[in-house]
């Protein structure tokens, strides 16, 4: 089964795909990150409205220093930049987080409409890592907000197979699979795009 998407109406959301993360994955990641690069391929050749989620902290996040968790993830750290095969491009947009949430005190908002990608019509494809935490935040958030959802499953990774098979049911059932779908990223293709009707 294949899901023919308009290059105009479709966003691509890369979450989390940063060294430290990546690292604590494991090498099983691996396949993922390559899965992950063919789709951003398919999209930048088609000229597709991409999004990289960058997920950062500062020493004072309460995560730190009320709750006593260690550091991970500081700004502007290595740990926190992205793999060296998801590295955005110059002219790609990186929405950067301080919590699991893509949307909450973020820019996410403000880029969708910039791209003019609109709830109730327009697809959002959304992997990375993990699948089910800051991933599973990122398609909620845009279920909620009543836009269509593909979950490519082999582009989405978990540090635990037993949290991502949890993740992609949750997806499947019907709480979520009205404008939810989970897919294999090889079945994406784009349809060319609309003629502008000529003048006259």
């Amino acid at each position: 089964m294949s899901f023919d998407f308009s290059v105009e109406n479709t966003g691509l959301i890369v979450v989390d795909m940063q060294n430290e993360g990546c690292e604590r994955h494991g090498p099983t990641v691996k396949p993922v990150i390559q899965n992950i690069r063919r789709l951003l391929d398919r999209f930048r050749a088609a000229n597709g409205k991409i999004i990289h989620v960058q997920s950062v902290r500062t020493k004072d996040h309460p995560e730190f220093t009320v709750f006593g968790k260690e550091y991970s993830l500081l700004e502007n750290s290595p740990g926190a930049a992205f793999v060296e095969e998801l590295q955005p491009l110059p002219d790609e947009v990186v929405v950067k987080k301080y919590s699991h949430d893509c949307f909450y005190e973020t820019a996410m908002e403000e880029l969708l409409a910039k791209f003019d990608l609109r709830p109730c019509r327009d697809r959002i494809v959304v992997t990375g890592i993990g699948a089910n935490n800051c991933v599973y935040h990122a398609v909620i958030g845009f279920h909620i907000r009543n836009y269509y959802v593909t979950v490519p499953e082999d582009c989405v990774h978990s540090s635990r197979p037993d949290a991502k098979n949890f993740a992609l049911t949750q997806f499947r059932s019907p709480a979520y699979n009205f404008n939810v779908s989970v897919a294999d990223s090889a079945a994406i293709v784009f349809s060319a795009p609309k003629k502008k009707a000529a003048a006259g």
